[in-house]
């Protein structure tokens, strides 16, 4: 990814809580023609050595999983919130549009899991962790003779990240003028993804003081 130094996210801290924040992602792997993408709910596990894994799952039937092996190389994407700026918006006159956004990947290794506790372990980690906030969280009933055969039509991968790279472009690069009036206009906004950009200026100026 092409990242200007001013919009590397060098806090690994920060990119764990993106990911954390935005866990439905895309898998990408070499194919044969063109690169193989699948679009998948992954999850992020630090451990206490603060290595990170990404555990995936992909259904049987995705033609997309039939490629992928151990040890394979992947790349996961993950994006934010974004959204269109436009030159209107800045203080400073002769401007081009361009747009905001925040994206992270994860560069890693595969391994696959086809063991059935494994899986079995890889689905309830999920849906915990996305359950947390319910009144009555669902947990899978794994001596329900139903639920157990799904099991059987997933496979499962851990992806070992090797590299992180993390981008936040939000107008860092502007004059003070410029990020004043653009803020301004995001934050008139009645668009959710403007005002959460505005957010993200505040926080990243907040940041560098």
């Amino acid at each position: 990814m092409y990242i200007p130094a001013h919009f590397k996210i060098k806090d690994t801290a920060e990119i764990r809580t993106f990911v954390q924040a935005h866990p439905f992602g895309m898998l990408l792997t070499n194919g044969s023609k063109v690169p193989d993408v699948s679009h998948l709910p992954m999850q992020l596990m630090t451990d206490d050595a603060e290595n990170d894994s990404i555990n995936i799952h992909l259904s049987k039937a995705n033609p997309h999983a039939n490629e992928l092996e151990d040890g394979e190389s992947a790349v996961a994407v993950f994006l934010g919130t974004n959204g269109y700026i436009s030159p209107r918006w800045y203080a400073a006159k002769d401007n081009v549009p361009t747009w905001n956004y925040t994206a992270v990947h994860a560069i890693g290794t595969l391994r696959k899991i086809e063991n059935e506790d494994e899986l079995m372990k890889l689905v309830d980690q999920l849906t915990i962790e996305h359950e947390a906030g319910a009144e009555s969280p669902w947990r899978a009933d794994w001596s329900n003779t139903k639920i157990r055969n799904m099991v059987k039509a997933i496979v499962g991968f851990e992806m070992k990240v090797e590299r992180w790279e993390g981008k936040k472009k939000v107008g860092q690069n502007r004059s003070a003028e410029d990020q004043a009036s653009l803020k301004r206009n995001l934050e008139q906004s009645d668009d959710p993804a403007y005002q959460f950009l505005a957010q993200q200026m505040k926080k990243t100026n907040s940041s560098k003081n």
